[in-house]
């Protein structure tokens, strides 16, 4: 969603008219954050994963955004969805991007059969066992997760799919190309931490040697996106104030960058 820095700017995004819509909602939104550095205006949101246009009772069977913004100060500017579930909603929708949605008013829960089918669907536990171990698909975050054995120990394995699709074969090979070779593949890894130079500064501030921190670094955790390139997260411990070293890698094992985060 855009942040604009006056009301009337933010307002341009969405058409004037006010539709309303069953939306099947996967979450609560949460009070969110400021719509702005300068804003008096805070920003949230949720996704749903369809709606009913009450206007002419049709099903659109695909995900999308909700969006409110609103005054913070009195409670009753803020009014939040009770989990997942179907609500009844007023809303005006983006200009630029129809699946997005501002919301006008969150006029209570609701009941559809086709939506509480979808949910009941959605609900349903996704599991694929296979020859590396076995994983779950959380829904709520598009990703299934596991562990793999990894040079004698296991490690948690997250893969990415795209939101409201379980299919995830394309991860699942690269993640066999990653274990087939995985000793060639760490070494890399941890050679490329070991000559990062950013790195080396909070080494000197700690007084901490730079030969061969890099192995004594717990992890990784591997997270492989829906386009196959993967990030090996590992505990940088003391030495990096806790935080985390994570390793961009693209699909012909080729490092491409190094962040710390948290």
């Amino acid at each position: 969603m855009k942040m604009m820095g006056s009301s009337d700017q933010f307002e341009e995004q969405f058409e004037s008219e006010i539709q309303e819509g069953l939306f099947l909602v996967k979450h609560n939104m949460g009070k969110g954050g400021k719509a702005g550095r300068d804003s008096k205006f805070y920003l949230t949101g949720t996704r749903y994963l369809a709606w009913i246009d009450c206007g002419n009772d049709e099903l659109y069977n695909s995900p999308g955004g909700l969006h409110l913004r609103y005054k913070p100060g009195i409670f009753s500017n803020f009014h939040d969805f009770d989990g997942p579930g179907i609500y009844r909603v007023q809303f005006r929708t983006n200009k630029t991007r129809p699946t997005d949605h501002l919301i006008v008013k969150i006029k209570g829960k609701a009941n559809d059969p086709r939506l509480s089918s979808i949910l009941e669907e959605y609900r349903k536990p996704v599991i694929v066992t296979n020859e590396l171990g076995t994983f779950e698909l959380d829904r709520d975050y598009n990703e299934y997760k596991g562990t793999v054995v990894y040079l004698g120990k296991e490690i948690p394995v997250s893969l990415e799919v795209k939101e409201a699709t379980t299919d995830a074969e394309m991860q699942f090979e690269r993640l066999r190309q990653i274990c087939a070779d995985q000793g060639s593949f760490d070494a890399k890894i941890r050679k490329y931490i070991a000559e990062d130079e950013t790195l080396w500064d909070w080494l000197d501030d700690e007084g901490t040697e730079h030969d061969g921190f890099e192995q004594k670094l717990e992890g990784p955790t591997l997270v492989i996106d829906e386009n196959g390139e993967t990030a090996a997260w590992f505990d940088g411990g003391e030495p990096f104030g806790y935080h985390s070293i994570v390793v961009s890698i693209d699909k012909d094992d080729t490092c491409t960058g190094i962040d710390l985060v948290g």
